[in-house]
């Protein structure tokens, strides 16, 4: 089944990155690449802005173990110079996270793309899995679509 482009509303926080010459490939376009790291460069400013996550020293870390992105709208340097990003968190488990971020065009309200990954929260040292702290589940929670 084909998916489908996400709509604005379906997002809870938001933050603007700006593209540059450079993310463009030579079609002309967004490398498929600059949108995976807009999505993770988004979530974890939302994980340390929203979760007070220290990423550099603090005693827990989160690894992707799955992420995938789709597409539906060319994205481009000059034409697209601020790109907009909403995230949410999918589900949530006892140590890991599935979190859902789109790409939008300034003023546009469907996705032109949109991506997902799981974290698994682990032990920085040890490298066992570790419940997630209740300083960052309740920020994921705070964008966690609500069940109507």
């Amino acid at each position: 089944m084909k998916p489908s482009a996400d709509s604005r509303s379906d997002y809870f926080w938001f933050t603007q990155m700006s593209t540059k010459f450079q993310d463009n490939d030579i079609y002309g376009h967004l490398n498929n690449n600059v949108h995976s790291q807009f999505i993770d460069n988004a979530v974890n400013l939302f994980l340390h802005q929203e979760g007070g996550l220290d990423m550099a020293n603090g005693p827990i870390i989160g690894l992707i173990v799955n992420s995938g992105c789709d597409y539906f709208k060319e994205l481009g340097w000059p034409e697209h110079q601020n790109i907009d990003i909403g995230v949410r968190v999918n589900k949530i488990g006892r140590s890991s996270v599935q979190y859902a971020a789109a790409l939008f065009a300034e003023g546009d309200e469907a996705a032109a793309a949109q991506g997902h990954f799981t974290h698994v929260w682990i032990d920085r040292e040890s490298r066992d899995a570790v419940e997630i702290p209740a300083a960052l589940r309740q920020a994921m929670e705070s964008v966690l679509p609500k069940n109507d």
